[in-house]
Formats: structure tokens, sequence, C-alpha cells
């Protein structure tokens, strides 16, 4: 089993549509423990994007997971509809086995853990 994290298109970049606006955001943010940073402006280079994706996966994954960067097209964001939050779980075969849709209400990596196990257990 192999898990990856596909670092695409910045969803809240601080020059853009930006979450951390509102002090009351900011709070929220900081309350919930969530390591993400708010102030990532949006990279318009595949090194800019590869140089915020490496942070990322320092401060979310602890560098565990495999990391890949989209490139600046954003052709893995669209083939996958990767935004905002996508998990998928991908079979043998190269199929699509599990996608609960859209996040952030429908990423679920508690749910994800029985998807594996059943896969397994058909051997």
């Amino acid at each position: 089993m192999a898990f990856v994290v596909v670092y695409v298109k910045e969803a809240h970049p601080s020059d853009a549509w930006w979450l951390g606006r509102s002090r009351t955001q900011k709070l929220l943010h900081e309350l919930s423990g969530n390591p993400a940073r708010l102030d990532v402006r949006e990279p318009v280079t595949l090194e800019q994007r590869r140089k915020v994706a490496a942070s990322c996966q320092s401060d979310l994954f602890d560098g565990v997971v495999p990391l890949y960067v989209d490139a600046m097209g954003n052709e893995v964001n669209e083939m996958y509809a990767a935004r905002p939050t996508r998990i998928y779980f991908i079979d043998r075969e190269g199929r699509v086995a599990y996608n609960p849709g859209i996040g952030p209400f429908g990423f679920s990596p508690d749910d994800l853990e029985e998807v594996i196990a059943d896969y397994l257990s058909r051997g």
C-alpha cells in the first residue's frame, strides 16, 4: 500500500481568496491546532509551488508521506476534481475504488481504513 499527497493549486492564498483575513478566522485556526499556514501567496511559477509544497509536506506530513506537485496547468487538479479537498483510493488496476466526495465534508481518512481493509481482504 502506498500513500501519496498531490499538492495542487493553492486553495486559500493570502493574495486572493484568503480565509485568514478576519481576526475570528485567525483565532479559530489557532485554537484548532491546525499547522497549516495562513500566509501563503498563490505561486506563479512551478518553483514557487514546489517551495510551498515542501513546506506543506514538512508542516503537515512530517516528511513521511511522499508529496508530488501538480504542474502549473493544474492537470491533476482538473482530472481528479481535487479542490477543495479530496481523498482517493486507487486499486491495483489503476481504477478509483474509493471517492467519498468533495471535502471538507467528504474528506474522511478514518473511513479509508475500512475501505483498505475490505479491499485487502478480497485478495
